[in-house]
């Protein structure tokens, strides 16, 4: 049952346990599974998984970490196995995780549906300062994908973020026009 496990993602076995999961947003929005206290919390883990580019999926998450293509070969997408994934995991310094594009411009469109129904100006800043950096991950002209283009995810390739091979991603870009939508509809109001 959600309300055993919420506002962690994952709590059972002791040892895969995760407080933070940047995932977890979907249930506030735009599922909206979760009443308005359980997505306060929620929103509080995040800022766990806050990074300066966008957000980590969950800490300690190998998937894209640094120089991720050079330690993992040639595809990227592998599926790993539970030994596979264990070596992985090795691999990963922790505050070099990917950050992922696609949960920015949901926490965003959440604050607007909070700020919608409750006026609040704290939650019109937030959603502001959300779609602000789901915008400033739209890929500039040094991409090697091309520019204008939302990504999958960022990850560090040497000492730089770089755009992950997902790029673009259909997912992102309906997140941001979802999100683009909510601050419409804030705006509006």
């Amino acid at each position: 049952c959600l309300k055993e496990i919420l506002p962690n993602e994952v709590v059972r076995p002791a040892e895969n346990a995760k407080d933070a999961d940047s995932a977890l947003v979907f249930l506030c929005y735009p599922l909206e599974v979760v009443d308005d206290d359980m997505g306060a919390k929620i929103l509080e883990r995040l800022q766990k998984c806050m990074g300066g580019v966008a957000m980590a999926r969950y800490r300690k998450d190998s998937y894209w970490c640094k120089d991720y293509k050079e330690k993992i070969g040639d595809d990227p997408t592998k599926h790993f196995t539970d030994e596979e994934l264990k070596e992985r995991d090795a691999l990963l310094v922790p505050g070099e995780e990917a950050q992922w594009c696609l949960f920015d411009p949901m926490v965003s469109a959440y604050y607007g549906k909070l700020y919608q129904k409750s006026k609040k100006p704290e939650y019109l800043k937030l959603q502001q300062l959300f779609l602000s950096r789901a915008l400033a991950a739209i890929t500039g002209d040094d991409c090697e994908f091309g520019a204008w283009m939302c990504c999958e995810a960022y990850y560090l390739h040497g000492d730089k973020w770089v755009p992950n091979d997902n790029t673009p991603l259909v997912w992102t870009q309906i997140d941001l026009k979802m999100a683009l939508y909510e601050m419409e509809k804030s705006l509006s109001q």
